[in-house]
């Protein structure tokens, strides 16, 4: 029997706003198996705990689905720790008698500890559009095994064409300077040792219904795109078909991806200029041992840009520096590399922001020296629930080695997002 179900998105970042495509992707594969679905989007509301009591009292539901994008705002300047108001919003529909479920990607980095700090009923770990279906089948017949299931195991429906802006508004996001998203898969196989989704499965979306979901949008007018993807060319022949495909159908749209520095050839960036991509941003570590990890040298970086520079889209890096162990000379090695070769602009991160499950935290936990260097005192009891960064770097010292250079900037110290230079 299908249930009514209420999807939340408590995400109110506005620099620039970001539509809940997760939320929609979710509706799609809910609505396919009976469901009736509502999306409450809680971005541009003043006040979100007013707007969700006041459509709670309005309206039933057999159970409420929040999506929690991030625990944090993840840079350590005026960073925000969003939980808190998260639980505001949780204890709302407690106390309508709502089971509750989580998911999203800030969920899946930590989730029972974000279960039991939000004291929700449920969670999905990973992507929804499986699991969530068949959790409510499991919870409707009262088998349910676990409180928390791993969508890792379900992955993607292949046959899902995502028709979207129908239960989001999406001329709000666009007047405030949003771009509508998109997704080409999930997962990512990189070994970043700091990162939530290293070393996860990767499931692809099948081309012709990635196709079909972005020329939809284009027919409702909308032609600027960001895609989704942790790192676009997780497999460098299904990011080749896909922009093969993209181009021939010459639809009138551009966009901007993220990449990793591997793998890549020249064919890739000729299809992505064809494809009307217009910006690249691509994510860079000074520390080799990261480095290595991920099969990329600072020749590859060279060749990157020059590809670039050869087919006219713009490159934007973000540069991870100052890893444990890792040296200054290290950290100058590769600003100097930039100065040489130049992308587009350089934003530099020089705190981590700590997870539990990463090799990083290990690090931190193993070594008392690692943990004097850390943004608040550190103890044995710590979940690393709330944010906790690393960094063996002040401010001066990287402004110092810039020396006014306006091709780098500190990120976190102005809004905006690397994306939309």
């Amino acid at each position: 029997m299908g249930l009514r179900i209420l999807l939340i998105n408590p995400n109110r970042m506005q620099n620039p706003p970001v539509i809940p495509i997760g939320l929609e992707y979710l509706t799609t594969s809910l609505e396919k198996h009976g469901h009736d679905v509502k999306i409450l989007d809680l971005c541009f509301t003043a006040f979100p705990l007013d707007k969700l009591e006041n459509h709670l009292n309005s309206e039933i539901y057999d159970i409420v689905g929040l999506s929690i994008r991030n625990i944090d705002s993840c840079i350590y300047f005026n960073n925000e720790f969003y939980l808190p108001k998260f639980k505001k919003l949780i204890d709302c529909v407690r106390q309508h008698e709502i089971p509750i479920i989580l998911g999203g990607a800030g969920f899946s980095a930590m989730p029972n500890e974000i279960l039991e700090y939000l004291q929700a009923d449920y969670g999905i770990i990973g992507p929804g559009e499986r699991a969530f279906p068949k959790f409510l089948e499991s919870w409707q017949a009262g088998q349910l095994e676990n409180n928390i299931i791993n969508g890792w195991n379900y992955g993607l429906d292949d046959d899902l064409i995502h028709i979207r802006a129908k239960k989001v508004n999406y001329q709000q996001y666009y007047s405030n300077e949003g771009i509508v998203g998109f997704s080409t898969h999930v997962g990512c196989r990189n070994q970043c040792p700091y990162c939530i989704e290293a070393s996860t499965k990767v499931s692809f979306r099948k081309v012709t219904n990635i196709l079909g979901e972005i020329e939809n949008l284009v027919n409702l007018g909308y032609t600027h795109f960001h895609l989704c993807d942790s790192e676009f060319n997780s497999d460098l022949n299904f990011s080749i078909d896909f922009c093969n495909a993209l181009a021939k159908k010459s639809l009138p749209l551009k966009w901007t991806l993220y990449m990793k520095p591997f793998p890549y050839n020249e064919s890739l960036f000729q299809l992505l200029h064809e494809s009307n991509a217009y910006l690249i941003t691509i994510s860079v570590d000074s520390d080799k041992i990261t480095q290595t990890l991920n099969n990329y040298s600072y020749v590859d970086l060279a060749k990157i840009i020059n590809y670039c520079n050869k087919y006219k889209i713009e490159l934007a890096i973000d540069l991870l520096t100052g890893y444990p162990y890792e040296t200054i000379d290290s950290t100058m090695e590769m600003l100097n590399f930039f100065q040489e070769n130049r992308p587009k602009t350089v934003g530099i991160s020089f705190y981590y922001r700590i997870y539990k499950n990463t090799p990083l935290k290990k690090s931190i936990r193993n070594d008392p020296t690692l943990q004097r260097k850390l943004t608040r005192a550190y103890s044995e009891k710590e979940n690393f629930l709330e944010p906790i960064f690393f960094s063996q770097y002040e401010q001066k010292d990287l402004e110092e080695i810039i020396a006014g250079d306006d091709l780098f900037r500190i990120a976190g110290i102005e809004p905006g997002v690397n994306y939309q230079l």
